[in-house]
């Protein structure tokens, strides 16, 4: 922290203070969890929920502990598990938007681009993987490919014209592939062409570099003018990035534009196409024998005679593929198949699943859609053993005489259940061995979520098996299916509500609470959701009687796109004096600077302001340092070099943005010398200081902080030197020499 001249120093400065001591210099010295006397006009302490017999600690951990009322700080309760979670809310922040693109159907990897597009915000889609696949492995090339190559590689812009069926939209991907860009999103087709540019210009907020975009007929092409194409053009080119556009023969209005025009007048080679298609699918030899038969000769004759469509050729040749999988190749039941084809490919495919197990993998994917193999395999066997018909079965011997199986889980390999559930294996995050699963077409999992809820009796059988992942000891397993809980809120609000959300925002469980607030998260997206849903949680927010519903309201509010609107309901709770309702109220504040560091100011003002009244004091400095230990950063992040370490993003913020040092300093003293959870901010203080141990950079920060909070302070300097000694202890088997080090010189040049 930087230091100022004349008069006190900077909040972060040796010898400098931000404010004035505000726990108070009488008392005796302790340590941070000694517990010193309150001062006059403090709060009681902030209780357990033992109304109703819910765990103080165990509910940040979703165990249901004994009987009696839990503790209200220390190890065990849940203000203590909360501290206690160093980083914890980084990740949740990750995880929760992993999750929330799985069921929005339109992100792949775990990234959420937004782009700026004609005044609205609209999320980028990528490009169908099923689409890439199909056009890498079956694309029969037309004439003129490499000359279009070329061109879209010097121009960075490329309009594909032509009539329909030409297959342009295969050729634009296919153009887009040999650009070597590892992402491709698909445009909407009411792109507004001078908003895309200005926000290419600005550097793509998120958008990174050398990307491809296709915009397939866009709904506005006469837009598209010279001027704007220039602009469009000169920022695809400052970007590295390339964009395809395919519009029909008439679709260009400007001539100023022809110099981006290639003209796709060859009409495609049909035959060529379901040949290709078979053999990506079939492989060479069953292709050969499949077209050498008179009858598919016949059908190619009679399906393929009239206008040219390449779409039409390519479902020709599934409904052969699929027809041939079966074991026979009749040419009436292949045109049945391909004229569902046209219009019902999704329902065709997922109505085909009918095993049992099948269908319970298909399901399972949905909900945990790229998380490792193994929590995908174990939701899909609970959900088996639900649906499976429990009746007595009548058993016979194979002919061979080999006992029979009822349940056999050697029946099919993965790799077999992937290709039929249009998906893929990929390898972990983070280098991590092993492998996950995730559909190939991003748009599966919701889908696949609202077919099975509406066309089937399972909703009391879907409901269950929810309810038990959402309280699965894996985070992320938990806040995807309670993204997928959010999913079938959307299609049956009311519904969840009398059987799910009414329950769970009452319940002893944080896990259960938590899921109620990132399913109304997911179906507020509908607005006429999104007005019930604030009249819900208004409902429970103002239930004193309710604890763990007011709870639950934290939670909501913490997931609020309203940032001010989100502090303001957050602060009003914390007159709240129970332990499940802090600890949300400092989850919530984590999960909003998570997502917007730019209002850290806001949070520290609102906190710090709160800890001055008795009545929100325990609940502020909770929250705080809840905040503390949950919030950290990436160094790499902040240029300094070296390794990938943690650091408090609080600390690091406080030590870059100088009006954050104020409140930062005053809160740190406050949370040290108050009563109520002096346990939990020694804990706080010694997570930051093991980090600081191993990260010279870090520990300098942190010496400079204990300056500032100790500065004129002899109190808060007896407390920071008993929490030095503990780290230094001769029992303590983890010790911190380096940072004890660092404390202890800082506070003999303060005098404390």
């Amino acid at each position: 922290m930087t230091t100022t001249t004349g008069g006190a120093p900077a909040a972060g400065a040796t010898g400098g203070p931000a404010a004035g001591p505000a726990g108070g210099t009488g008392g005796t010295p302790g340590g941070a969890g000694a517990g010193p006397a309150a001062p006059p006009g403090a709060a009681p302490p902030v209780t357990g929920d033992g109304a109703q017999g819910a765990p103080g600690g165990a509910g940040a951990t979703g165990a249901t502990g004994g009987t009696g009322e839990p503790p209200r700080s220390g190890p065990g309760s849940a203000p203590f598990e909360a501290t206690g979670q160093m980083g914890e809310g980084s990740l949740r922040h990750d995880r929760l938007r992993n999750a929330f693109a799985n069921v929005q159907g339109d992100v792949v990897g775990g990234n959420k681009y937004i782009q700026l597009v004609g005044g609205t915000q609209k999320r980028l889609r990528p490009l169908s993987p099923l689409l890439e696949e199909r056009v890498r492995f079956a694309y029969e090339e037309p004439p003129g490919l490499a000359d279009a190559r070329e061109a879209l590689f010097s121009r960075h812009l490329l309009i594909l014209r032509g009539a329909p069926g030409y297959g342009k939209t295969a050729m634009a991907v296919r153009l887009l592939q040999g650009m070597g860009a590892p992402t491709k999103y698909h445009l909407d087709s009411d792109v507004d062409f001078a908003s895309l540019a200005e926000h290419l210009e600005r550097g793509g907020e998120g958008i990174e570099r050398g990307v491809c975009f296709l915009l397939d007929q866009p709904s506005d092409i006469a837009s598209l003018r010279g001027e704007v194409y220039e602009k469009v053009q000169g920022a695809l080119a400052l970007a590295g990035a390339w964009l395809v556009i395919t519009v029909a023969g008439t679709g260009v209005t400007d001539g100023e534009l022809l110099t981006a025009v290639v003209e796709v007048t060859e009409p495609p080679d049909q035959r060529g196409i379901v040949a290709a298609h078979l053999r990506w699918r079939l492989g060479d030899a069953v292709r050969d024998r499949i077209l050498a038969l008179a009858e598919i000769g016949k059908l190619l004759d009679e399906l393929l005679s009239g206008d040219p469509a390449c779409r039409q050729a390519a479902d020709l040749a599934a409904a052969i593929s699929e027809e041939y999988e079966t074991g026979q190749l009749d040419p009436e039941r292949i045109k049945e198949r391909r004229a569902r084809l046209d219009d019902e490919d999704f329902d065709i495919w997922v109505e085909g699943l009918k095993e049992p197990a099948v269908r319970s993998l298909a399901l399972a994917l949905a909900v945990l859609n790229g998380l490792p193999q193994e929590y995908i395999a174990s939701a899909a066997r609970s959900l088996r053993e639900r649906l499976e018909d429990d009746r007595p079965h009548v058993l016979m011997a194979a002919p061979g005489g080999e006992p029979p199986r009822l349940k056999d889980p050697f029946a099919a390999p993965r790799r077999t259940q992937l290709t039929r559930l249009r998906a893929r294996d990929t390898a972990k995050e983070d280098g991590e061995p092993g492998r996950a699963l995730e559909y190939k077409d991003p748009s599966y999992p919701p889908r696949v979520l609202r077919h099975a809820w509406a066309q089937y009796e399972i909703q009391a059988e879907l409901l269950d098996w929810l309810a038990e992942l959402v309280v699965d000891p894996a985070e992320e397993v938990r806040v995807y299916a309670a993204a997928a809980l959010g999913v079938l809120a959307a299609e049956s609000y009311t519904f969840l509500c009398d059987r799910v959300f009414h329950r769970w925002a009452g319940s002893e469980s944080p896990y259960r609470r938590d899921a109620v607030a990132y399913a109304l998260q997911v179906a507020s997206d509908e607005p006429w959701i999104a007005e019930r849903t604030n009249v819900l949680v208004e409902g429970w927010f103002a239930d004193r009687g309710r604890p763990y519903a007011q709870a639950t309201a934290a939670r909501v509010h913490g997931m609020g796109e309203d940032l001010e609107r989100a502090v303001a309901a957050l602060d009003r709770l914390t007159v709240v004096d129970r332990a499940a309702v802090a600890v949300a109220v400092g989850r919530s504040f984590t999960d909003l600077l998570a997502r917007d560091s730019d209002g850290t100011g806001l949070v520290l003002r609102t906190l710090h302001a709160r800890s001055s009244d008795h009545r929100g004091r325990p609940t502020a400095l909770l929250a705080f340092l809840i905040v503390a230990a949950q919030l950290v950063v990436e160094r790499e992040e902040w240029g300094t070099g070296g390794t990938v370490e943690s650091w408090p993003a609080l600390l690091h913020l406080a030590h870059h943005r100088e009006e954050l040092r104020g409140p930062f300093v005053a809160l740190w003293r406050e949370a040290l010398n108050q009563a109520d959870f002096g346990g939990e901010a020694q804990q706080v203080l010694r997570n930051w200081a093991a980090l600081a141990e191993r990260d010279p950079a870090l520990r300098e920060m942190f010496q400079l902080m204990v300056g500032a909070v100790a500065y004129g302070d002899p109190r808060t300097g007896r407390i920071l030197r008993r929490c030095a000694a503990d780290w230094t202890d001769p029992e303590e088997l983890a010790p911190l020499p380096l940072t004890a080090a660092v404390v202890n010189a800082q506070l003999d040049l303060e005098r404390v």
